[in-house]
């Protein structure tokens, strides 16, 4: 079964984030999340599809670049 990782998207939008210089607040403007997504996000939290889309297409990814096979 494939999972989802949102710590890897979450650590991918930090380490993109901090290298153009942006803030949170910035960073949820340009991709058109909610500050609260994000911070959902940091802990593993559920995304909507719509977000998810969203943020791996800001990063110039894939959302299958996110996922990780799993035995459970």
């Amino acid at each position: 079964m494939l999972r989802f990782d949102a710590i890897a998207l979450y650590q991918a939008l930090d380490a993109e984030r901090q290298a153009r210089g942006l803030s949170w607040t910035q960073l949820s403007r340009e991709i058109g999340v909610s500050a609260a997504t994000l911070q959902r996000l940091k802990h593993g939290g559920r995304l909507e599809v719509d977000g998810a889309l969203a943020m791996a297409g800001w990063l110039r990814r894939t959302v299958e670049s996110f996922t990780h096979r799993s035995d459970h």
